[in-house]
């Protein structure tokens, strides 16, 4: 498919788009060009295809602006792309920002912070700061975008301890819809600083954050697995576990069919099994007592928790680097409990190999949910868990079959959710889900924001927050 097979046929005037490409330190890439088809693509290939009209690929906070004027000048929105994951829409016959050139990393030891550019993978960071025995807030994959990331809350396994990443957000630099650059801070645009601790992109194009580091440097962490014969009672214990577990313990569960690939071990190839993974920011022998429970609950068939640097956390999950072969779907909901009854509801939908439904369960509470109400935008704090159901497929009739699978489970699990959502894990990007991931006063005072600094909505491929046309408006909205 090309950008006009998209029905997203756009022409620039030749002259207009050498001016642009002698003002860039970067690249302008439109379709046909080389190296255009590389610069389209996000992380998940298979499912995910966009046909921007143009690629701006910049070097510096000035190539942004240019790239914000010419939109301006053609009348086009603007799609962005840090890291490649998590993209609601795809940018067609738009121009998008593709961060692969910003990718720089300024730590400050004696300031315990962290300056980094849209490109910056979330592992990178934390490498870099743990020459300095201190991490980041970051979360479960290390090849996520940090910037897109803190912007939509950002959970991870420091949450509990610390809270939701976008606490961590000090301040930011921000391209906006008018091109122009703003320091952004307590002091300088708060309500701004307010707006991008969890609206996400809505508010314009950032081209640096300065993030809060915490001093890390060793973890008790790892996971145990456990055979789906026993994912009943492994799950019934977990659900107990959870209940007395000091904040300094983050913990997250998966159910998961392995496929038969030689690079698994020998007893997880072609298993359907039960994930408890758990990281404590403590002393090995604490950690090795709080674990005690889940160890006795079953025999298990692989356990790897020990004491690690940090720099080693993605061991635990061990997300996958590049995308699967195949198309992906998903949804995430947040519940209040774990209670037996919706065990087994869960268990019956993703415990069959067959179904091709997978589940994963991350554990919150905390001080991610004693953060200060006027502390930022993010508000997913009632919730003591998050559940995300997912699948893939190797077409696109068995996808939709998936989706329509994943959807009936969540609307049996219904009565056990909270009206949250994670913007940074929701698969769906509606308008009326956008909304419902926030409380009416949040969601307003977020509109309001995304009039005053992009009220003609030029930033819109994210989970879109529409510009307060007017206080009426606001209040005849249907939340």
């Amino acid at each position: 498919m090309s950008v006009e097979q998209a029905g997203q046929a756009i022409i620039f005037e030749p002259t207009d788009l050498q001016a642009l490409r002698t003002r860039l330190r970067g690249k302008a890439l439109v379709p046909g060009d080389e190296g255009y088809n590389k610069a389209r693509q996000t992380w998940d290939t298979e499912t995910f295809q966009q046909y921007p009209a143009l690629v701006v690929l910049p070097y510096c906070t000035d190539d942004v602006q240019q790239a914000v004027k010419f939109a301006q000048k053609y009348g086009l929105p603007i799609g962005v792309q840090g890291g490649g994951h998590g993209h609601p829409y795809p940018v067609n016959g738009a121009i998008l920002v593709n961060f692969a050139y910003m990718s720089k990393i300024q730590i400050d030891a004696q300031k315990a912070s962290a300056r980094v550019e849209p490109g910056v993978r979330s592992g990178d960071v934390v490498r870099e700061a743990q020459s300095y025995g201190l991490a980041p807030l970051t979360g479960f994959a290390t090849t996520v975008g940090i910037v897109g990331y803190m912007l939509g809350g950002g959970v991870g396994w420091l949450t509990r301890q610390y809270g939701p990443g976008a606490v961590s957000i000090r301040s930011a630099e921000l391209v906006t819809a008018e091109g122009q650059v703003l320091r952004v801070s307590e002091k300088s645009y708060p309500d701004l600083l307010w707006g991008l601790r969890g609206g996400g992109g809505n508010f314009g194009i950032v081209t640096e954050l300065e993030l809060a580091l915490y001093p890390v440097e060793n973890i008790f962490g790892g996971q145990i697995v456990y055979p789906i014969a026993q994912g009943r009672e492994v799950l019934n214990a977990y659900a107990q576990w959870i209940k007395n577990l000091p904040d300094e313990l983050t913990s997250a569960l998966r159910i998961v069919h392995f496929p038969l690939a030689p690079a698994l071990p020998p007893t997880l190839r072609g298993a359907s099994v039960i994930q408890v993974m758990a990281c404590y920011n403590g002393d090995q022998s604490e950690g090795e007592a709080l674990l005690r429970p889940m160890r006795r609950t079953s025999a298990s068939l692989l356990d790897t928790f020990a004491q690690i640097p940090y720099a080693q956390i993605a061991s635990i999950s061990n997300d996958p680097v590049e995308s699967p072969p195949y198309f992906l779907t998903g949804e995430t909901r947040a519940l209040r409990d774990l209670v037996p009854s919706d065990i087994e509801t869960l268990l019956n939908a993703t415990g069959n190999p067959a179904a091709g439904l997978m589940a994963e369960i991350r554990q919150f509470g905390g001080a991610f949910a004693r953060q200060e109400e006027d502390s930022m935008s993010f508000s997913f704090r009632q919730a003591l868990f998050s559940l995300t159901v997912m699948a893939g497929a190797p077409s696109c009739d068995l996808l939709g079959e998936r989706k329509r699978a994943i959807a009936a489970l969540m609307q049996k699990l219904t009565p056990m959710m909270t009206d949250e959502a994670l913007i940074n894990l929701k698969g769906n990007a509606s308008e009326e889900l956008t909304r419902a991931a926030y409380p009416l006063a949040i969601y307003q005072r977020l509109a309001a924001l995304k009039q005053q600094y992009d009220p003609q909505n030029v930033f819109r491929f994210n989970h879109n927050i529409p510009p307060c046309r007017n206080k009426a408006w606001m209040q005849a909205a249907d939340f």
